[in-house]
């Protein structure tokens, strides 16, 4: 039998439709059902299209030929979101929606489907909620998913808990779809190089800057040609960052000169507005705060208010007017964009921690024991559990200093606590499994 006839056998038998059904379905006498199951003859091309009609698969793909064009169809649906082209994308992951109908008779392409459509919804900025609740299918599949299957399982696991800023849990996922990438004769991924960024990317927030370079720089020689795509411009973005922690400044301005240059040249504003920012956060690390406010105010006039770059730019600019001692102006600056960030959930306690910071910055040699301890209760806690421990130095630092004449004990307790955080993102790491 070919395989198209064998596909519309399971359909029939998986729906417990009769044969006779089918043959009313196909306009033929149901001696023609009886004889092709038997392996006697075939079905002609109408008959299959009045069954596809009838099975809701229209289109979709029956014969060898038409699998291997349909999975490379699937395949060109992950690359328009690689490349960024999220409308391409999307009508088509529309367009093959139904081959989810063909689950009876397929054992890949529906599957198969469901990971990349996951990709497609991730990527695209559609709701987390939705592309976890579909993820969520393959709770109960596992045992029947190739390889191939579980490396974008894991690879998607992985996203979504990244997105949750589940960093630990994402680097797991992240390391279990390497293994299946670099350890498998059946099937070689393509974008392996994806998962290296992945894992770059969990360092990254995790603020281990050593271990982020490493996978950086190894991904971006192994594998990222010199052409300007969404994924050298990420990489290089992640790399120009990790270098400015660990304060090589001239190598990550290299690095954000060419960022701007390949970003402006394919006129992508995401990435366009994520070196800006970058190139504000180099110059606040040089404490050449003009430069870096004139970067960080670029990066904002470039994305939409209330967007993840938008706000992590306005908290630095912020911060580089309270080193100014432009207390007033930072204060101003805040209220003037409240509305951006006071319902956002993961920027308002932040943005409510630098309220309190430029407030106790502006009276350091008053007590205000409160404010003091709004700040090393609450606003360090919060950085601390979020991963975001440069940010809690800077705050540390200013207790150091609040401290050092009103509680000497105090203020070395909180020069200890930044000694504690350096050793922690270059020195050894949590759990010290380097």
């Amino acid at each position: 039998m070919r395989l198209q006839d064998i596909k519309i056998t399971q359909l029939r038998e998986a729906k417990k439709i009769s044969k006779q059904a089918l043959a009313d379905v196909m306009y033929c006498d149901v001696s023609k059902v009886n004889n092709v199951e038997k392996g006697v003859g075939h079905y002609p091309e109408w008959h299959i299209k009045y069954a596809q009609r009838f099975f809701d698969i229209e289109n979709m793909p029956l014969s060898e030929f038409d699998v291997a064009v349909v999975k490379k169809r699937l395949y060109l649906m992950r690359d328009y979101v690689r490349d960024r082209r999220f409308g391409e994308a999307k009508a088509l992951c529309e367009e093959m929606a139904k081959l989810v109908n063909l689950e009876a008779c397929d054992d890949d392409l529906p599957l198969l489907y469901r990971l990349l459509e996951v990709i497609v919804l991730i990527q695209s900025g559609s709701d987390v909620d939705i592309a976890e609740e579909k993820m969520g299918y393959f709770q109960d599949k596992m045992d029947k998913l190739t390889d191939e299957h579980k490396y974008y399982y894991y690879f998607n696991v992985a996203t979504l808990h990244f997105m949750r800023t589940r960093y630990n849990e994402s680097l797991s996922f992240y390391k279990q779809a390497l293994e299946i990438g670099s350890n498998n004769r059946d099937f070689v991924p393509d974008d392996i190089e994806r998962v290296h960024l992945g894992i770059a990317a969990c360092h990254t927030n995790l603020e281990f800057p050593n271990r982020a370079l490493f996978y950086l720089r190894n991904t971006r020689e192994l594998y990222v040609n010199k052409k300007t795509s969404a994924l050298s411009l990420h990489l290089d973005n992640l790399l120009a960052l990790n270098y400015i922690r660990v304060n090589e400044l001239e190598e990550a301005q290299k690095i954000l000169d060419n960022c701007l240059v390949c970003a402006k040249s394919i006129k992508d504003d995401y990435f366009y507005g994520w070196a800006l920012h970058s190139y504000g956060v180099l110059y606040k690390q040089a404490e050449k705060w003009d430069k870096a406010i004139a970067y960080l105010n670029k990066a904002m006039e470039c994305q939409k208010e209330g967007s993840i770059i938008y706000l992590k730019a306005l908290f630095e600019q912020v911060y580089c007017w309270a080193m100014k001692k432009k207390f007033v102006r930072a204060k101003r600056l805040m209220e003037k964009t409240k509305s951006s960030y006071n319902n956002n959930k993961v920027f308002h306690i932040p943005f409510e921690s630098l309220d309190h910071y430029v407030t106790l910055k502006s009276r350091i040699s008053i007590y205000n024991d409160e404010l003091a301890e709004y700040i090393e209760t609450k606003a360090i806690k919060h950085f601390e559990e979020t991963c975001d421990y440069f940010i809690a130095i800077d705050y540390y630092k200013l207790l150091e200093a609040y401290f050092v004449e009103k509680n000497k004990k105090k203020s070395l307790l909180m020069s200890e606590a930044i000694r504690k955080i350096y050793e922690r993102c270059f020195v050894y790491g949590e759990g010290r499994d380097i």
